[in-house]
This record gives structure tokens, C-alpha cells and sequence, in this order.
């Protein structure tokens, strides 16, 4: 069960105010996505893991926390062109506008992370290609983060599997192949291989849809 409760949020960077309804509490009931999205009841929750000031076009995850120095990225024609692209669902433009702050503030993890969160926003839309647009910025991002020695997993193995999910549903099939051998070939820890088992025979396939980590153990595909 999930409940919620609307919150007055005075915008951090322009002191406007506004109301937003905040998950208080939620639960995730079965098996995530091999990308990680949770299952339900959580998984519809994702309209609230983001807020935009209806005034300046401020997007984070809590509007009444930030700094004045991101009125730079705010302010900028290519946030205000994102904010408002129609090739994206409007929730998705969210996610996106945060992680570009995200990544001119050169935190990669947390901006690859939400550019994944930007793809289950079109993925929900039905806009595969604004979807598949989202997934190759993530892997853009995450793939610097992993440079930059921030990590975005428990391990080394369980921040491939994610990339590689990335790489399939992105249509990015060679690549995910590619990195899905290689980490095959390092031995990795049992559910990691499994997973990684699974995602090649999807690869071969050329499956770029969404599936569950339940299916690895069930036998399906």
C-alpha cells in the first residue's frame, strides 16, 4: 500500500512556492526489471520521485533544497529546450532537467541514475524512441561515473548487468553483447552470471523489451 500527502515546497532557487504530493510511504511486491525498476506498488510512484517549480523550471527530487548557482544550468536556452520538449513526455523532461544539473555538477552516478528513471518515464508513455534516447544518455553517464570512481552498484559486476540491460534496450546490441562476454569471462558471482546468462540469450535474440528478474529462475525465454 501506498500513501501520500501534499507538501508546500518553497522553490530553493527562486523563492517561489508551490504544492507537491510526496510518497510517505510504499512498498515493492515481487521482482524488479533487470534495470532495476522496482515492482509495484512503488513502480507507479515515479510521477512523485520528481518536482518542477511551476515558476522558474527548477527540477529535483525536493525543489526546497538547492543552491542559487544552479540558476546558471536553469537559466540556460538548452535546459529551457529540454524543460519543454515535446519528443519527451513531460515527466521524463523532469527527470532529464535534474540530471543535466546533476551532470553539470559532475555528479555522473546520480545523473545517469535519473536519466535511467527519464526511460521507465517514456517507457510508461509507450515513446520507445524518447525511451531508447534516455538509455544511451544513462549509459553515457554511468559509464563516466564508473571513470570518475563513482559507483552506482554494490559491484562491479551488478553495474555491468545494469549497463548492459541499458545497451539491449537501447537497441545497442553489439555493445551489450560486447560486455556481456567480458564480464562472463571474469567469473563472476553466481546470480551475476545468471543474470548475465540471460541477457545474452536476450541479446541473440535482438529482445529489446523490458523483462524481470524473476525469468532467470522461472526459465522463461
Amino acid at each position: 500500500m501506498t500513501t501520500t500527502e501534499e507538501a508546500k515546497k518553497e522553490c530553493a532557487i527562486c523563492g517561489n512556492i508551490s504544492n507537491h504530493m510526496e510518497v510517505i510511504s510504499t512498498k515493492a511486491l515481487g521482482s524488479s526489471d533487470l534495470d532495476a525498476r522496482p515492482p509495484e506498488p512503488e513502480r507507479s510512484t515515479i510521477a512523485y520521485w520528481v518536482q518542477r517549480c511551476p515558476s522558474c523550471g527548477y527540477c529535483a527530487p525536493d525543489i526546497s533544497k538547492g543552491d542559487t548557482e544552479m540558476s546558471n544550468i536553469i537559466e540556460s536556452d538548452i535546459y529551457k529546450q529540454q524543460l519543454s520538449d515535446t519528443r519527451f513526455p513531460e515527466l521524463a523532461n523532469s527527470f532529464l532537467c535534474w540530471s543535466m544539473i546533476q551532470e553539470e555538477e559532475a555528479q555522473y552516478k546520480i545523473a545517469g541514475w535519473t536519466s535511467v528513471k527519464a526511460a521507465w518515464a517514456c517507457d510508461d508513455a509507450h515513446n520507445d524512441d524518447a525511451a531508447r534516447k534516455c538509455r544511451e544518455r544513462a549509459v553515457m553517464l554511468l559509464d563516466t561515473a564508473r571513470k570518475k570512481g563513482q559507483w552506482f552498484a554494490g559491484n562491479a559486476g551488478t553495474e555491468e548487468a545494469v549497463i548492459i540491460d541499458l545497451l539491449r534496450r537501447s537497441g545497442q546490441l553489439d555493445a551489450a553483447l560486447r560486455m556481456c562476454n567480458e564480464r562472463l569471462e571474469k567469473d563472476p558471482e553466481e546470480f551475476i552470471r545468471d543474470v548475465l546468462v540471460y541477457q545474452k540469450k536476450l541479446i541473440e535474440k535482438a529482445d529489446l523489451v523490458r523483462h524481470i528478474t524473476a525469468e532467470i529462475t522461472s526459465g522463461i525465454g
